[in-house]
Parts: C-alpha cells; sequence; structure tokens
C-alpha cells in the first residue's frame, strides 16, 4: 500500500515541483520547496528500495573430509558408504566376467605369404599376444609393385582403410596371429617386402609355403 501511495505522489507532485522550479517569474521561496521536495521523494524512495531488499541466500558449501581424520578414527566410527556407492567406486571387475579386450595397434613380429604356383593369395601376420587379447582385428594390406603394407589393430571393426577387413585372431604359445586371403594382390613378383603401415617399418617375412 505505501508502494502504491509513493508511486502516486511521485505522479502528482513532479509536475508541480518542475513547475516550481522552471515556472516564468518563480524565485527564491517557491523554487527551494519544489527542490527539497523532489529530493524528499528520491530520498523515500531509496529507503524504502533498501527496506526491501530480499535477503540473500547463504551460498551453499561442501564439506571437504580430511581423509588422515577418517584413518584415525575407530573403524566402528567411520562413515559407512552406500551400497551403491560402493559398487560404482570399485575399479575391479564382478566375479566371472570375461577380462576387458585390450583394443591396440599391435606391432607385427612377422609375416608368412601363400602362394599357389608363383601366385600370392594370402598371408599371415604374427605378433606378441597380450593378456587381454582380443578375438577379432581389423587388417588392411595395399599393394604397390612388391610392397605390401599391411594396417593391424585389434578389436573392434575399425575399419580405416579401403578394403579392410574384420577377422579371427588365434593364439598360439604367447604369439597372436591372423589370416587374409588376398583376392587383388595377384601380380607376380620375386620377392615381396611387409611394411607396417602404421609405422613404415619392414616386417620380416617368413618362409613361404606353397
Amino acid at each position: 500500500m505505501f508502494a502504491f501511495l509513493l508511486g502516486l505522489s511521485w505522479l502528482v507532485l513532479t509536475p508541480v515541483c518542475i513547475w516550481l522550479l522552471f515556472g516564468r517569474g518563480h524565485k527564491g521561496v517557491r523554487r527551494a520547496t519544489g527542490a527539497l521536495t523532489l529530493a524528499a521523494l528520491q530520498a523515500i524512495t531509496m529507503t524504502v528500495g533498501f527496506a526491501q531488499e530480499p535477503a540473500r541466500v547463504p551460498a551453499q558449501t561442501v564439506a571437504v573430509r580430511d581423509p588422515r581424520a577418517d584413518a584415525s578414527r575407530p573403524a566402528d566410527a567411520r562413515p559407512t558408504p552406500s551400497p551403491g556407492v560402493a559398487a560404482a567406486a570399485t575399479p575391479f571387475p564382478a566375479p566371472g566376467a570375461p577380462p576387458a579386450c585390450d583394443s591396440r595397434v599391435p606391432d607385427p613380429q612377422a609375416v608368412r605369404l601363400s602362394f599357389h604356383g608363383r601366385v600370392l593369395h594370402g598371408l599371415t601376420v604374427f605378433w606378441p599376444a597380450s593378456p587381454a587379447q582380443c578375438d577379432t582385428a581389423t587388417v588392411a594390406v595395399h599393394q604397390a609393385g612388391r610392397r605390401l603394407r599391411i594396417w593391424v589393430q585389434e578389436g573392434g571393426d575399425a575399419r580405416q582403410h579401403e578394403g579392410a577387413h574384420n577377422v579371427p585372431v588365434r593364439v598360439e604359445q604367447g604369439m597372436a596371429s591372423l589370416s587374409l586371403r588376398l583376392g587383388s594382390v595377384t601380380r607376380n613378383h620375386r620377392r615381396y617386402v611387409a611394411i607396417n603401415g602404421h609405422t613404415g617399418d619392414k616386417i620380416p617375412l617368413r618362409s613361404r609355403t606353397s
């Protein structure tokens, strides 16, 4: 209600004060009355505004518990997390769960070429197996003359190169391997060179089989 009366006072008194201040022939007391009235209205308005300012909400604080303090407490006095939180914080897999696949780019140690007569028709790539060896890998082979550039990546079907295939991986005596039948690499060369497509390094060739 008071705010309404204050606004009404501004509406009524402002034109009067302006007339008293700037009216032709007004001097002395009239101008002073107009100026004092406007100043009083301004002071009252500011006082009411400050009085009605809403109280600020105190900032929320997060308590940080010192782990050294928990370590000094008896075991029965330490806070116990809820079962859901404890389960989410456990970094170990559930008992009986299969280990996660170690998706990676392996470093081939050898390549064995397969021929029909003098025509190359397939190859086998060998590399050291990991403890969490993936059971599939993506392989791509590009030929440039006698050079065979080979890309191998374990894990999901990451076909980043043209002609890539997802093939099974075998593990024997700590060595992983995959075999790929070639359809387009049929040109006959006396000596092929296998190259790691990821690093550009040469891969040693094992003895050929017919």
